[in-house]
């Protein structure tokens, strides 16, 4: 369904909008649900001539002020599609059929100049209220009866009920007309009754709009309480760092990580400990989860209370006891009702994006300041348990056992305040599930009103937490910083004679490709030097000119800094074809600069990922474009490259040469299609033969059969693209580059 927004008065507010206008209180409900996540099939147009921009793009505050205006009736909403005679009492388009309960601004625009002045006189249209019509006819509207509460005409039904039929109850309703408005409760059949209603035209809501604003309120202290814990973590470990400083050399080499936060340098087990015991249950010994899975999964259509029921049954007091003990608790603190609980809660609070989001953010904030080896976590379970965490720790706290769980749980206090925020979050989540609206229904067409619940959410079922050691990353903070890292590096190598090992695994490298780059401030890009100075000195741009901007093929400083300024090693890390008689030079990119100077947009270039690129940046750009997505896959990656390879030279900037290359291949006309989509994504995009589509660059000396990966890479497109010279601060401005000259190493071969 799609709306046009219209300023009152103003250009398009016309007599053949009228009918099409929604009443000023479903509009600003429309809009809210829109706003807030997305009306179903729904698109809203900006007022033509209210200079607001896509409502999409629009901030909170632009959203506030368009659902004032709507409230005030500034603005009103038009559907597209049908007339909803939304602020007449009848369904007809007249100044004698304008509700009263209008609000001032749109009542008095409407009453003391029609859009067309065409009642009781000559049709004079004008398109705008505006600009006035030749003749002015003064409206005086007729009295009319006021309705008597209770006694109309009209009634209607509601039915609300969970997949197995039993009813959705204690859930509340509002039944609106143009006439009144009531509310109530469903009964423990998930009905209710309204019998004497006025109005003919009816909207019923299901549950409450307020629930938006619990969700964000909710999501907003729970973040908040997240950051205290990181602040917190900071603190202690600088106090580890600070014992672990004064430590002799020997007992230095026998610290783990699992000493630091286990022993006597930490008071109590870590929170990673806590949430890492919780998962080790849904793994190697399977008392929690599969009692919670089972129950969870063989009830999702059911009732709300009816998988507790069952949960009992399955989950005796002995498999309880086992498991409250593991995690550090005692087993009189947490009872079956509070576990089977907290599983709920914890994975209704997973499927909010923005939450999940910033809990995995804070899983690898955390991780990123612990003390001498840093943790990488595998698997989509440290989030889910943290909040199982913070669940029980406030179930614990708050039946009177606060000294012991702080005792034996470091930020149990803090913990705990994030429970009821988390219990308070999932709940609202809960009601706003379970909301439903049925708009602007004839009560002479309809009567009854039902409809089915949705199942619950999945249950998590998390794989294990594994934990290992991962080098920490390479983080300067300024230009100078960085230089000093890679000239480091160099006499490193240079002492010990050889290139440098690898600094990551290659699971690790899948695990950072994951985490992406936003914890580091450099970027950084191998460029030619007559590419720096193209067009004159310094005026050459970081990457390739395409019709949506400057594109760039880049890596993160960290993924680089052990290769030193070596253009051969570099080349064969970032899968870059090394060029003996070549110049080189690194530019070291500051992100956050280069976003506010350049309006630059990053992505991980995954086949996903530049899919969508190509299709919503270069529209017409890419041959047969039907068929990017055929081509950008894993397996026809593995055939381009193989062609690519023993492509002559001249096919390259001859399509003719270029074509009978491939028919002496024995391509069939559609495989030559596929082939030339691709080598276009190419040109277009730089996504080379060597291009993976998981975020990392293959090694020029390996295979896509047998790939070995050198850096997680980057792809940049700046928007409004600048040259070394201006990104350098030769001009001026703020330096937000810097160029490194890059001399290969001779090791004797």
């Amino acid at each position: 369904m799609s709306y046009q927004l219209y300023v009152t008065g103003g250009y398009g507010f016309t007599e053949r909008v009228l009918p099409s206008l929604l009443h000023p209180s479903d509009a600003v409900s429309i809009a809210q649900d829109y706003f807030s996540r997305g009306y179903q099939g729904a698109h809203i147009e900006p007022p033509p001539d209210g200079g607001y921009r896509a409502l999409e793009q629009s901030s909170s505050s632009e959203r506030q002020a368009i659902l004032n205006a709507l409230q005030s009736g500034q603005l009103v909403l038009g559907r597209l599609d049908s007339a909803a005679f939304g602020i007449f009492t009848d369904r007809t388009a007249s100044p004698e059929h304008l509700r009263s309960d209008l609000p001032a601004p749109l009542a008095n625009r409407l009453r003391d100049r029609w859009p067309t002045g065409a009642i009781g006189g000559p049709a004079v249209r004008s398109d705008s209220l505006h600009a006035p019509a030749t003749q002015n006819y003064p409206l005086t509207p007729e009295p009319v009866a006021e309705p008597v509460p209770g006694q109309g005409p009209y009634s209607l039904t509601i039915e609300y009920h969970w997949p197995d039929g039993t009813g959705v109850a204690n859930l509340p309703f509002e039944v609106g007309t143009d006439l009144e408005s009531v509310t109530g409760v469903l009964d423990h059949r998930g009905a209710a009754s309204v019998e004497g209603l006025n109005g003919r035209f009816a909207t019923v809501r299901l549950g409450s709009s307020a629930t938006d604003d619990m969700v964000r309120q909710e999501r907003k202290a729970i973040i908040a309480g997240l950051q205290r814990l990181l602040e917190q973590e900071r603190k202690d470990t600088e106090a580890r760092e600070t014992v672990y400083q004064q430590m002799p050399r020997y007992e230095k080499a026998l610290v783990n990580t699992g000493a630091v936060f286990q022993g006597a340098y930490d008071a109590g087990i870590g929170l990673f400990d806590f949430v890492v015991g919780v998962s080790d249950l849904a793994h190697p010994t399977k008392t929690l989860m599969d009692g919670l899975k089972s129950a969870w999964s063989a009830n999702q259509d059911n009732g709300a209370n009816s998988w507790y029921e069952s949960f009992n049954s399955l989950y005796d007091d002995k498999r309880r006891e086992r498991w409250v003990r593991a995690i550090g608790f005692s087993p009189s603190d947490i009872s079956r009702e509070d576990i089977a609980k907290a599983y709920e809660l914890a994975s209704l609070i997973m499927t909010d994006a923005q939450l999940s989001a910033a809990l995995k953010d804070f899983v690898t904030d955390y991780a990123a300041i612990q003390h001498h080896t840093e943790y990488a976590y595998i698997g989509g379970a440290i989030a889910f348990e943290l909040v199982l965490a913070a669940l029980l720790a406030a179930t614990t706290l708050g039946a009177g056992n606060a000294a012991q769980a702080s005792s034996r749980i470091r930020h149990g206090r803090i913990l705990a305040g994030l429970g009821p925020a988390f219990g308070r979050f999932a709940e609202a989540l809960k009601l706003q599930g379970l909301r439903k609206i049925w708009r602007d229904f004839d009560l002479n067409r309809k009567k009854r009103f039902e409809a089915e619940a949705s199942p619950r959410p999945k249950g998590v079922d998390p794989d294990p937490v594994q934990l290992s050691t991962r080098p920490g990353k390479v983080l300067p903070r300024s230009f100078g910083e960085a230089k000093k890292l890679l000239a480091d590096a160099r006499n490193s190598i240079i002492a010990n004679g050889k290139a440098p090992s690898p600094k990551y695994t290659q699971e690790q490298l899948h695990q950072i490709a994951q985490e992406g780059f936003a914890d580091e401030k450099f970027i950084v890009r191998l460029v030619e030097e007559p590419h720096v100075h193209r067009n004159g000195p310094l005026n050459g741009t970081l990457g390739k000119e395409g019709p949506a901007g400057v594109q760039i093929w880049s890596t993160s400083f960290d993924q680089i800094a052990h290769l030193d300024t070596d253009p051969k090693l570099i080349t064969e890390a970032m899968g870059v074809n090394y060029k003996p008689d070549a110049r080189y030079k690194l530019a070291i990119i500051d992100q956050a600069n280069a976003v506010k100077y350049a309006d630059a947009e990053t992505i991980v270039p995954t086949y996903g990922n530049l899919k969508k690129f190509v299709e919503d940046k270069l529209p017409g750009k890419v041959e047969n474009p039907a068929l990017t997505r055929e081509v950008m896959t894993p397996e026809y990656s593995r055939e381009y490259e193989a062609l690519i390879k023993g492509m002559p030279e001249d096919a390259w900037n001859d399509p003719l040469g270029r074509a009978r290359y491939l028919r002496q291949k024995g391509l069939s006309p559609e495989e030559v299609k596929a082939f030339d989509t691709r080598f276009s994504i190419q040109s277009n995009t730089g996504a080379n033969e060597h291009y993976t589509g998981n975020g990392l660059t293959k090694t020029i000396s390996s295979s896509a059969d047998q790939p070995v990966y050198g850096a997680v890479e980057a792809f940049s497109l700046h928007k409004s693209p600048k040259t070394f010279r201006q990104m350098t601060g030769m001009d001026g401005g703020t330096q937000w580059v810097e160029l490194v000259d890059l001399e290969p190493i001779n090791f004797g071969a």
